[in-house]
């Protein structure tokens, strides 16, 4: 986690855990065994009080060290200074021994409360790090010869059936299925051809790959991953920020109540003066929120850690804190609810053949990168001469202009025909479709489909609306028809068509104004979108994480797959995070309260107050890791 957080409060909150060392545990079995002589042997007073100072000079002096430095660098929150308060005060009036139990028991909870950061941040940790299981399975191959683990990047790697890939690579031969659970969260197998990517941490379960390293071992993206994880936990959340300002208020209030009971209960009540100071100080000794605040950042982490294991990035806690509220999701069409590619469907002309209408729409569409001539390529399916090509123009959104074997083709949409004088028959527009013009004359027109992504259907809609979604919006830069068939297809309502990178921006602006005040807007959409869209959203969220592995920090969600069917466990994640830290924060005060009022009736010395407190806090802690625990039992 980054500075700037609760380290100020505890700053060994980002520290690997230390032991205690032999010099701690000396000094606290040497004060102890000083209180035990006070306890049980009689000695005169003087002496009595030279063991209790003793025994609070060799357990504290830290505690004073550190409650001065608390002190210069305006850090009031932490339990060295009322503790440190609570331990003079006994020690005025004539309970030194209850002050020394105090300072015990505030170093063993330091000491518990370390190792259990420790080993929480450690079990999410090695958890989300598959570097063991990687290199058992990468040791030998199947036949039992050893297989290196080194390798330079541009080596070539042999992936057989069953091994764990252990670097990143790109498949240059072979083509088979593997299983990316580690990285997706998904337990689908993801069929794999000549060209795709092959991340570390991927075990092959069917064929064989001749793969070349892309990436040093050290660079892999599963590491690249669990560093976002370790280290950029990022600014304060709201939340972290409101509970801190409103515990903040706990010691001085504490302090306040103090004075009012010192001057209440001996007038008022009749109660003994030192009665009076012996319930003060168990009110001051508790006053310190440490314990509560200390498990808002861990809650955070492991839900970041929850989220990875279902395939899902949060680069930082307010991405978590964002998405709870979130009820308003806009996708970006194109590479999101859709393919980026189409589907031929229909030819129809009466100037030749469908086939021969299919070839001719090929030559001319072969040197075109846009996405619906590389769909007629792809539907013709057989090799182009591109020799015969001549003269090729290229009108952007529009169209081509070629020459194939001397034939001047025209190839576009129904705009691009008009533009250039040749009708086309009514009604021949709608839809997606390419019209085609032969020496000039008007020869027919290809229907092409968008094809919807197999994880978004109307149930998929549904499914986003039960888990709290109120407003799906759809924008893209196609035409308005092509957005119409695809918005009826899935069932939503509002889209927007036609749209330039400045009128995405423009219309996520409109969308984000008529948002409820305390709710959030997401924008979706694969790597191709732009920087800018996702930050002009409340949470952005990249799909398609692995192709877009180089932009893992650029936006504040990356779902590793190519689909948006985790989308659902985004809001799940992030609202069952939230609520453990609530519910904790809600627990540890209670417990606060019922500590403080039992001191002001005389029912908790500061020894006991303390212990409950301690105990209360520590539980919360350990609670913090009921949300990556929940969700890796689910």
């Amino acid at each position: 986690m980054k500075p700037g957080t609760l380290e100020r409060i505890y700053p060994s909150l980002g520290d690997d855990y230390k032991n205690p060392g032999i010099l701690l545990i000396f000094r606290l079995a040497m004060s102890a065994a000083l209180l035990g002589v006070f306890n049980f042997v009689e000695l005169s007073k003087n002496i009595d009080l030279v063991l209790l100072s003793a025994a609070a000079l060799v357990s504290g002096y830290d505690v004073l060290i550190n409650a001065v430095k608390d002190i210069s660098h305006r850090v009031l929150m932490r339990e060295n200074l009322p503790v440190l308060i609570a331990v003079i005060l006994s020690f005025a009036i004539g309970r030194g021994a209850e002050g020394v139990i105090a300072l015990l028991l505030l170093q063993l909870s330091y000491m518990a409360r370390d190792y259990a950061l420790y080993r929480t941040r450690k079990m999410i940790c090695e958890a989300i790090e598959p570097d063991r299981r990687i290199l058992k399975g990468a040791e030998t191959n199947p036949k039992g010869e050893p297989q290196k683990l080194e390798y330079p990047i541009g080596s070539t790697v042999i992936v057989y059936e069953g091994m764990a890939v252990p670097l990143d690579c790109v498949i240059k031969e072979g083509s088979g299925c593997a299983d990316m659970s580690f990285i997706t969260g998904s337990p689908k197998k993801v069929k794999l051809v000549k060209g795709d990517y092959l991340p570390a941490g991927s075990v092959c379960t069917e064929g064989q790959f001749v793969a070349e390293a892309s990436q040093l071992p050290e660079n892999a993206l599963y590491r690249k991953i669990a560093s976002v994880l370790k280290s950029d936990y990022g600014e304060m959340t709201e939340i972290e920020e409101r509970l801190i300002r409103a515990t903040g208020f706990f010691i001085p209030a504490a302090l306040a109540a103090s004075v009012v009971l010192l001057l209440v209960l001996p007038f008022a009540y009749k109660i003994d003066f030192m009665e009076t100071i012996r319930r003060i100080i168990t009110i001051i000794a508790v006053a310190s929120p440490c314990g509560v605040l200390l498990s808002i950042p861990l809650t955070w982490f492991s839900g970041m850690a929850a989220g990875r294991r279902k395939g899902i990035l949060f680069t930082h806690a307010k991405a978590l804190e964002n998405s709870a509220v979130m009820k308003t999701i806009v996708f970006n069409k194109a590479g999101t609810l859709t393919d980026r590619n189409f589907l031929v469907t229909e030819i129809k002309t009466d100037r030749m053949d469908p086939a021969t209408f299919l070839k001719v729409a090929a030559y001319a569409a072969a040197n075109s990168k846009n996405s619906l001539a590389r769909a007629i390529v792809k539907a013709f399916g057989e090799e182009i001469d591109t020799r015969l090509v001549k003269e090729f123009a290229e009108y952007p959104e529009k169209g081509v202009s070629v020459t194939v074997d001397g034939i001047q083709i025209m190839l576009g949409i129904g705009s691009f025909f008009s533009e250039n004088g040749v009708a086309i028959p009514e009604r021949a527009d709608e839809g997606t479709k390419v019209h085609m013009a032969v020496n000039g004359i008007y020869a027919g027109w290809i229907s092409l489909s968008e094809t919807v992504k197999q994880d978004v259907s109307i149930g998929y809609f549904n499914s986003l609306s039960k888990a709290g979604i109120d407003r799906v919006a759809m924008i893209s830069g196609d035409s308005r028809e092509k957005d119409r068939l695809v918005a009826n297809e899935l069932g939503i309502e509002e889209y927007y068509a036609e749209c330039s990178n400045e009128e995405k921006l423009r219309r996520i602006a409109e969308i984000k104004g008529r948002t409820e005040r305390r709710s959030t807007l997401a924008y979706v959409s694969d790597c191709l979108s732009g920087e800018k869209l996702f930050k002009a959203a409340d949470v952005g969220i990249l799909t398609d994480g692995i192709t877009c592995r180089d932009e893992l920090t650029k936006t504040d969600i990356v779902i590793m797959e190519n689909g948006v069917a985790p989308l659902p466990d985004v809001i799940r994640i992030s609202r069952r995070t939230k609520s453990y830290i609530i519910k904790g924060a809600i627990f540890g005060c209670c417990v606060k309260v019922i500590i403080l009022a039992l001191a002001v009736f005389g029912f908790a010395p500061v020894w006991f107050g303390l212990l409950i407190d301690f105990c209360a806090s520590l539980a919360v802690l350990l609670n913090s890791t009921g949300v990556y625990s929940r969700d890796t039992v689910a």
